[in-house]
């Protein structure tokens, strides 16, 4: 079937509506004689409908104002309140405190009592040295608000405030305030999100879960929380992990996902891989495949919450790994093997030709190294990672179901990860929008598709979990009150069947034994590189590339999947040397922090068989 290029449709003209000029009549037709009381009815609807309306523009404008005025010493009040309300502790799963209150000693003044310039000098001698400032700024400060009553001059510690305190003076007052503390400093800063000063809660689980975590008043447990004994105590937060911080005294506390130690060990081997392949920024996300709880998601560049204002840009508060799309490139073929597979388009052992260029669309098609391999099995053109016969599975599998199984993948629409700002992707679906025949060629190897690295490693531990695709979550537990509310794990599709997720995982083995630097000896992995061209509004026109990689181990039962990602590395545009050693990194981090034996001997010690 074949248009014009050069055809418009065009919508048929309507028939033009014909009026037909009446002409005056010569002499007016006499008007017909009213009633005089009708006239004077409608005068007296329209006066007592002006009186209505005037007296609700003066109620709406003047007298409702007039009651919710809301004075400056209001307004100084709320947010003082505001200011002083405790906030909920956050921990990792083993109950280590990533986010707990401290408290601050607030210094206050009225310079309006001062008597005089030698007692204004004396007091800003005073405070100086307390408040860490020059006496010159402090005596500035009280100069300029001269006839305030009140005016903040900083935080003090807790002895200077104390101090303070003691001297009962009436010009100067030192109050206790909660300031929120992150202990590990960047340790999982885009994850936590910050408070800032107005103890509002922002980014991360701060800011997706500030309601919750801000007490109602200052003293939580005494006037909201009824009071248990011991025993009760200890049967109502028994599920908790074993901490001293959990309950805290405020009682509304988040118990994450993440475990500590894995976040750090992901954190150090980011930076490295950062500083060492010259990238300019990158991503590693760890998650349990069959429940999608996140183990570890660091992304670089990163920032400190206890002092979030010193940042180069506000964009470094948005978290890469939900938040911004990538085009995946070559890993994303694992999405349409999977399809393929599935609809029994095909099997690893289907033969295809190969050839150095395939046009289908308009577009063409080409493999990474420009060259043509001839006859490749299904399973080979995963391995060698092959452009042109990965667009010939997606052109037999056809537009409907290639979509169908981008859609059961989570891609196009969110994850539900209980963090907010986080980002749909980019997918063009048929028959909507801007979508041309040509790109289901190339969006089955990872082009012209965009995705957040979360959507990504989900995808993966889908295929890792049978084929069942399961809500990602950093939330494990919730403390409200005297209850605890456990986080459970949410399918959220069968994305594919168990029997092609494990022929699936077969075939990413063969992948890994071909690629250089992943034999790590006695593990079988599971995975899939990918170097993706970064598109630019001129084409892909960047010198410079995405390198990732995705996968799973132990192949036999998985426990973890990894994703790794690398911005811009200057050193190789390929994956193969620079996504795959973090990726190893990371992976034998794991090994090592959960004691994780080799494929023979945890076969032999669960299943009693003898090691292969």
């Amino acid at each position: 079937m074949s248009t014009d290029s050069n055809g418009l449709y065009r919508l048929r003209p309507e028939p033009g509506e014909e009026t037909a000029a009446t002409p005056a009549p010569d002499t007016p037709a006499p008007a017909p004689e009213r009633p005089v009381w009708r006239v004077w009815a409608i005068l007296s609807f329209l006066a007592a409908f002006a009186l209505i309306l005037v007296f609700q523009l003066v109620r709406y404008q003047v007298v409702l104002p007039a009651r919710h005025v809301v004075t400056a010493g209001e307004k100084a009040a709320q947010t003082a309140k505001l200011e002083m309300l405790p906030r909920g502790v956050i921990t990792d799963r083993n109950g280590h405190p990533l986010a707990l209150e401290g408290y601050v000693y607030q210094v206050h003044a009225s310079p309006n009592a001062l008597d005089g310039d030698e007692d204004l000098a004396k007091t800003a001698a005073v405070l100086a040295p307390m408040l860490r400032k020059s006496q010159a700024e402090v005596a500035a400060l009280l100069n300029q608000n001269r006839k305030a009553v009140y005016v903040p001059l900083g935080p003090v510690d807790q002895a200077a405030g104390e101090e303070i305190m003691s001297w009962h003076a009436a010009t100067v007052t030192a109050v206790a305030a909660p300031q929120r503390i992150y202990p590990e400093g960047h340790l999982a800063s885009h994850l936590l999100g910050f408070v800032a000063k107005n103890r509002i809660g922002y980014y991360g689980v701060e800011g997706k879960f500030d309601a919750i975590l801000r007490a109602n008043s200052q003293v939580p447990r005494l006037d909201e929380i009824p009071q248990l004994d011991e025993a009760a105590r200890k049967a109502a937060f028994a599920s908790l992990p074993k901490s001293v911080f959990i309950p805290s005294y405020v009682q509304r506390d988040l118990v994450l996902t993440l475990d500590r130690n894995v976040q750090y060990m992901v954190e150090r081997a980011l930076e490295r891989s950062i500083r060492d392949y010259q990238a300019e920024g990158g991503t590693v996300i760890v998650l349990e495949p069959r429940s999608s709880a996140i183990v570890a998601m660091a992304s670089w560049p990163d920032y400190d919450p206890n002092d979030h204002t010193q940042v180069p840009s506000p964009n470094v508060y948005i978290d890469p790994a939900i938040s911004q799309v990538y085009e995946p490139g070559s890993v994303f073929k694992l999405i349409t093997y999977a399809g393929a597979l599935d609809a029994g388009v095909i099997t690893p052992k289907s033969k295809f030709n190969d050839t150095k260029v395939l046009v289908y669309g308009g577009q063409q098609i080409r493999n990474w190294d420009d060259l043509g391999h001839g006859e490749v099995t299904a399973t080979e053109a995963l391995a060698e990672s092959l452009n042109v016969t990965t667009a010939q599975v997606a052109v037999a599998m056809g537009r409907n179901t290639f979509y169908r199984i981008v859609q059961l993948f989570g891609f196009g629409q969110k994850s539900g990860v209980e963090l907010a700002d986080e980002s749909p992707g980019i997918v063009k679906f048929p028959n909507k929008g801007n979508w041309y025949p040509g790109d289901l060629a190339v969006n089955s190897f990872g082009q012209g598709i965009s995705v957040t690295p979360l959507q990504m490693a989900n995808a993966v531990a889908a295929i890792a979990s049978e084929g069942v695709l399961y809500q990602p979550h950093i939330i494990r537990q919730m403390v409200i009150g005297n209850k605890v509310e456990t986080i459970r794990p949410l399918p959220i599709s069968r994305a594919i069947s168990p029997e092609t997720a494990h022929t699936l995982t077969s075939m990413m083995v063969a992948t890994v034994q071909r690629t250089p630097g992943l034999d790590i000896k006695g593990y079988s992995i599971a995975g899939k590189s990918g170097t993706a061209e970064i598109p630019l509004p001129s084409g892909y026109k960047d010198k410079y590339t995405i390198a990732s990689f995705a996968g799973f181990f132990p192949v036999d039962a998985p426990q973890f999947v990894i994703l790794v990602k690398l911005v811009r590395p200057k050193t190789s545009p390929w994956a193969s040397y620079t996504a795959v050693p973090l990726f190893r990194e990371v992976l034998e981090g794991l090994i090592q922090l959960y004691a994780i034996p080799p494929d023979a001997v945890r076969l032999q010690a669960t299943t009693g068989a003898p090691a292969p």
